[in-house]
């Protein structure tokens, strides 16, 4: 065998071997919506559920989206592979909204971290309050 073929084989073989240790892992979490300074902006929320890569080259992964209910209600669910049979995703939350900060009437979306607990756990939320956010405290 040529050696260009040789190292061909390789490369394949330990890209197979680690796409065959990837760990896929799938997470559900819940929560509810709130907006004090317009109710009625927890209404068709866009909720996105991501895997966060911070390898070089690696862009985050989408693993779920989601709209919130009439009442701010949601449940999002997704999959997500890392490579390695011991890395993890890392999941986050990404909330686009209308509604308007408390002092501000800005509109930022909101970035969560979930706690990685994988199904058949579920991350459980609780009241997300879209109007404040954490440089408010």
């Amino acid at each position: 065998m040529t050696s260009p073929l040789l190292l061909s084989i390789f490369i394949l073989t330990t890209f197979l071997t680690n796409f065959a240790l990837c760990k896929t892992s799938c997470v559900m979490a819940t929560g509810v919506l709130k907006c004090p300074t317009d109710p009625h902006a927890v209404k068709k929320v866009h909720i996105d559920l991501w895997d966060e890569d911070s390898l070089p080259l690696e862009s985050d992964d989408l693993m779920g989206r989601t709209w919130s209910d009439a009442n701010g209600n949601f449940q999002v669910t997704g999959c997500a592979s890392d490579f390695g049979p011991i890395n993890t995703p890392d999941p986050y939350i990404y909330i686009e909204h209308d509604c308007p900060h408390r002092y501000t009437n800005a509109t930022d979306p909101i970035q969560i971290d979930v706690i990685p607990l994988f199904l058949p756990s579920i991350v459980r939320l609780g009241n997300i309050y879209l109007d404040r956010y954490l440089d408010d405290y």
